[in-house]
């Protein structure tokens, strides 16, 4: 049910940005239609075009750039949230190996830290912060394995494993926090809006005799821009709004830490 009034925000924001927008440029275009002559329209052609096609070069390089870089961004945290919540599994899984006080002490901590990172630094990322609580757990987690004294081989070599699967945790988490603070500037947003304002006000200095073609060309175009301005809205933080990456994966070591105890304690 929450995928379902999740798909229905994403296609309502879309029908606002997308419609609206098409609309008041066709609405535009009628106007400018009503008030100068297609003669006149028609002697602007010429130099029109020519202004046209730089700028609307230059803005579609720099929207598709913007585009890109939005959605590559939301992949990078994804991947990056993906890669913590790996490193947590595996230092609870190296755990087991350990004695009884250190594996109790390694595998709560887990058990701990995934779910602050769940029910209380996903909502904070939202706001542009992070957990301090997640971050003092984390920073135990480093405690409690570094002054663990191995005996054997067996428990140095997982304990090494354990260090290695921390040092992960720790680069992942940074770039999750730091990607979580990612965004399109405030002056980006003013140079796209404008810059799709321009372009479209350019149209208008074309004339079609038949002005219910004009109409359609008007709104393919500014549909068009106002879909990739859409994208950058949805995909311009990774951790906001409504394409924004969920919390999955920490999800998915809550299903593994539980199964697994249930397991070992069962046997």
């Amino acid at each position: 049910m929450a995928d379902i009034f999740g798909n229905l925000k994403v296609w309502l924001t879309a029908l606002i940005v997308v419609g609206g927008s098409t609309a008041l440029a066709v609405s535009g275009m009628l106007l400018v239609r009503k008030r100068v002559s297609l003669d006149t329209l028609t002697s602007y052609h010429e130099v029109a075009g020519y202004l046209l096609s730089v700028i609307g070069t230059l803005y579609a390089v720099l929207l598709g750039f913007v585009v890109v870089d939005a959605m590559n961004s939301v992949q990078d945290a994804r991947l990056a949230v993906e890669e913590e919540a790996n490193a947590v599994a595996n230092v609870f899984l190296c755990a087991e190996a350990m004695k009884p006080k250190d594996r109790d002490a390694i595998q709560e901590l887990c058990q701990k830290y995934v779910k602050q990172v769940i029910d209380d630094e996903w909502k904070a990322m939202g706001e542009r912060r992070h957990c301090r609580a997640a971050f003092d757990t984390s920073w135990l987690m480093w405690k409690t394995i570094i002054r663990i004294k191995p005996e054997g081989d067996a428990e140095v070599s997982v304990h090494q494993s354990m260090i290695a699967e921390m040092s992960r945790l720790g680069d992942h988490r940074r770039a999750r926090l730091l990607r979580a603070n990612h965004g399109v500037a405030p002056v980006m947003w003013v140079v796209l809006i404008v810059g799709g304002v321009f372009t479209v006000l350019f149209t208008y200095f074309f004339a079609v005799k038949n002005i219910r073609v004009q109409i359609l060309m008007t709104a393919l175009v500014s549909t068009t821009l106002a879909l990739n301005l859409l994208l950058v809205v949805l995909f311009g933080s990774p951790f906001r709004g409504d394409m924004a990456v969920r919390p999955e994966a920490f999800e998915l070591d809550q299903k593994i830490f539980n199964a697994f105890l249930t397991d070992c304690r069962a046997h």
